[in-house]
């Protein structure tokens, strides 16, 4: 199998915590709650 990712930006209405986030990304890439990940970081420049 080729590689699942999920992609979660910052600043969404009604993610309060990181557990959360994490949830979401791995939901978002069809990787179970239990399945170990690799998590990277990055910063995000947001303009008006």
């Amino acid at each position: 199998k080729g590689w699942r990712r999920g992609l979660l930006l910052p600043d969404i209405e009604g993610v309060e915590t990181v557990e959360e986030q994490l949830r979401i990304a791995k939901f978002k890439a069809g990787i179970l709650e239990e399945e170990p990940v690799e998590i990277y970081k990055f910063t995000v420049e947001r303009y008006k």
